[in-house]
């Protein structure tokens, strides 16, 4: 069975243009991560897989956590060359996993820009149409989520049950600063 001359080279063709296309492929999927867009967030939950650039050096998360410091604790393993980022799915899916996982832990993903204030705060007003001001902030007291408190000028929320956490000390996060209350233009 003989191929004319045409056909062969014809085969050829094809299959250094197939070769060329997917070693381009290859090359443009296998991008080495950005340090800068990976930088590891305390108050981001970090699923198994995840990758994250922390003081100098590259990390993968081993299970689902949150706040847990890399190099420092059992959960993250230190990784010993930059790990590929160019998988555009892949990309894609983790985006959407932190704009989700942001939203559920109070805008830990992307940034949204804020709205410009309309006036004082309703947020602690009393039936009455008082200002409440939250309590001092006291290292023997428990709170719980939702709890507010004052400490070095500032109103604190809860994010998290918590006994003797200074807010804005701890990792992971146990307080989430307060933005919006109306005692802050008193503070």
């Amino acid at each position: 069975m003989s191929y004319p001359l045409h056909h062969m080279f014809r085969r050829v063709f094809c299959l250094v243009l197939f070769l060329a296309g997917a070693t381009t492929t290859l090359s443009a999927a296998a991008q080495p991560c950005d340090p800068e867009a990976s930088q590891w967030i305390p108050s981001r939950y970090y699923p198994a897989g995840t990758v994250v650039f922390h003081k100098g050096d590259w990390y993968e998360s081993r299970e689902l956590h949150q706040g847990l410091e890399p190099g420092i604790t059992f959960e993250w393993i230190e990784l010993d060359s930059v790990p590929d980022c160019g998988k555009p799915e892949q990309a894609a899916e983790d985006a959407g996993k932190d704009a989700a996982m942001g939203a559920a832990n109070g805008g830990g993903g992307k940034a949204v820009p804020e709205m410009p204030k309309a006036g004082p705060s309703e947020r602690g007003m009393n039936d009455l149409g008082q200002c409440e001001k939250p309590d001092p902030w006291q290292f023997s007291r428990s709170y719980t989520v939702g709890s507010l408190a004052t400490h070095g000028g500032q109103i604190w929320e809860a994010i998290r049950p918590t006994n003797g956490d200074m807010p804005g000390m701890t990792e992971p996060p146990r307080w989430k600063l307060v933005k919006e209350h109306c005692a802050l233009e008193a503070l």
